[in-house]
């Protein structure tokens, strides 16, 4: 490589860091140039010089896609709250900021969703961005199934009927909930185009890594409904800066099948519910579960979303607490020894808080200390010493708080 094309490459770079970054674009690569001027470089050349700088994706969707890989990351908090200001930087609106937190849920799940809502707070605070909550959705939630259906119609491709027969089999439940929260619920909003909600899920899909089999009904669907393998392959080549190549090598791997295959929508023909319930139904339950773990403090979390996202806070008591903690299949007890294995497990800086919770809503509905103990131990052989460690040490903390 010539020293004017590694110039120009650097060059191209800082242009769009400027665009994206403001009036302090450079303070993050001038900071990382005080320990390794070699790693400052590079950070302005691949990923802005290189990437972000190619003509596939306009910036603000590039932006978008970025924003996504990082919330499924779950532990690049200063990442992701500069990439967010980026957005609006290069053009983005907020309220698409708000809008791709609901997809958040559907699919990274309500703590890393819950974590980067506080660093919107924080972008827009420091922008003195007036916002004006999103409206709460209208209706009783009655026709959540049919809007899951005709979401997942839209938006998946392939064999869709396989995909969900896969999973039906062992729990009908969940390709229930599946049809009507995650597709009827919270993909269904029409705060973002098509386009861009299809980028969105693509990018929060291949960078969780392991989601072969959802990421392939995405990408068949994107593919279906007017987004381009141009388009599909620049939002993989920008996985690599954000998750690694491996990341990104993997998800070409399903985009190839994808494209060898092609795709065609398929309907699936999801069972219905024996018990149609209406959202206050699910409220209710939900808010009598919620007080039994946590009390009156449960709530009130629910109730700092209403500046931003009222419905965030709603879905959380009538989906995780009216639909899941509220089932018979395992006690009360069980399932929080459960929630308390999964958030060590995952071990980022989202679950960190939601750890804490659920360590004290199991104190609350009856486990002992040591048999949280011994549930935080138990994941020595599958997420390794560090993580448990961690975990053992909130939990600690959470039992000195309570004496």
């Amino acid at each position: 490589m010539t020293a004017t094309s590694q110039y120009s490459r650097y060059s191209r770079g800082l242009e769009i860091l400027r665009q994206i970054g403001g009036e302090n674009f450079d303070e993050p690569i001038n900071s990382l140039a005080e320990t390794s001027v070699d790693l400052s470089r590079f950070t302005v050349e691949y990923p802005y010089g290189d990437v972000l700088s190619r003509p596939g994706l306009d910036l603000p969707l590039r932006q978008l896609c970025t924003i996504s890989m990082l919330l499924a990351d779950g532990s690049a908090q200063p990442q992701l709250k500069f990439h967010m200001a980026g957005f609006l930087n290069a053009g983005g609106e907020p309220k698409a900021l708000i809008e791709l937190m609901f997809i958040s849920v559907a699919l990274l799940g309500f703590p890393p969703t819950v974590n980067a809502i506080g660093l919107i707070r924080a972008v827009f605070a420091e922008r003195k961005l007036a916002f004006e909550p999103i409206e709460p959705s209208a209706g009783d939630g009655s026709t959540r199934r049919q809007a899951g259906l005709e979401t997942l119609d839209r938006l998946s491709g392939g064999d869709v009927q396989a995909y969900f027969d896969g999973f039906a089999a062992g729990s009908p439940d969940l390709a229930q909930l599946s049809i009507e929260f995650a597709f009827g619920e919270m993909l269904a909003r029409d705060g973002l185009d098509q386009k861009a909600k299809l980028f969105a899920i693509i990018s929060m899909l291949a960078a969780s890594g392991n989601r072969a089999a959802t990421l392939r009904l995405h990408l068949a669907g994107a593919l279906a409904h007017g987004v381009t393998r141009e388009e599909i392959i620049e939002v993989l080549i920008q996985l690599s800066v954000y998750r690694g190549f491996p990341a990104a090598l993997n998800a070409f791997a399903v985009a190839k099948d994808i494209f060898a295959a092609g795709s065609a929508t398929i309907g699936a023909n999801v069972p219905p519910p024996a018990v149609v319930e209406s959202r206050a139904d699910r409220l209710e339950r939900g808010r009598a579960t919620l007080a039994k773990t946590s009390g009156s403090s449960g709530d009130a979390v629910v109730r700092t979303f209403d500046d931003v996202a009222p419905d965030l806070g709603r879905m959380i008591v009538e989906h995780s607490y009216g639909e899941v903690f509220s089932r018979s299949g395992i006690d009360m007890k069980s399932r929080e020894l459960s929630a308390c294995a999964a958030l060590a497990a995952v071990g980022s800086a989202t679950t960190e808080i939601p750890l804490r919770v659920h360590i004290n809503a199991a104190l609350n509905v009856g486990a002992t200390r040591e048999e949280i103990l011994e549930t935080l131990v138990n994941l020595i052989p599958y997420s390794g010493y560090p993580a448990t460690q961690q975990a053992v040490r909130i939990a600690a903390e959470e039992f000195s708080k309570r004496g």
